[in-house]
């Protein structure tokens, strides 16, 4: 994938089920994971997506106070592009990001592309979507085993720290 351009499914404004708090969601096109039972199999194709550049992509979903959620699709397909993307939103604004990914936090870690993705994030749900640990009631996840991990800390600290809902 290039390193300023994404392909984009989607842009959801004002969503409150993508992370906490008021976001705008920019769902990415392509995944390489294919969770069996996946709420968005009609992103699995990269070329489902509009290619954009990383400042269209930044100039529609900085359009009001609203933090960032990147989500897909798999992000991980367009690390290089969503690292610029987050980079620009963290220089330009004081804007969270949180990030969806079907890989684990630890296959994260050993991917260069990836973790200079999450450098920038602040939040970060990872794991694959399972059927079996499904629960309709969760927050910000499909299904139990899916983590939801406060990056900061978790980086600062060198293990994972778990994020803490104070709903």
């Amino acid at each position: 994938m290039l390193e300023n351009t994404l392909y984009v499914a989607n842009i959801v404004d004002n969503t409150i089920v993508d992370g906490e708090g008021f976001r705008t969601s920019l769902y990415v096109s392509g995944c390489d994971i294919c969770c069996e039972d996946c709420h968005n199999k009609e992103l699995w194709d990269i070329n489902r997506g509009t290619k954009m550049s990383v400042d269209e992509v930044f100039d529609k979903i900085n359009h009001d106070m609203t933090d960032i959620t990147f989500i897909g699709g798999e992000p991980m397909m367009q690390a290089k592009a969503l690292a610029a993307l987050a980079r620009k939103i963290k220089k330009e604004t004081d804007k969270t990001i949180w990030i969806y990914s079907g890989h684990s936090f630890e296959e994260i870690l050993k991917n260069k592309d990836y973790y200079n993705l999450l450098k920038y994030c602040d939040i970060l749900v990872d794991g694959k979507f399972d059927k079996k640990y499904f629960k309709s009631n969760l927050r910000f996840r499909g299904s139990t085993n899916q983590r939801i991990i406060d990056l900061k800390k978790s980086l600062t600290q060198n293990k994972i720290v778990l994020w803490e809902d104070k709903f």
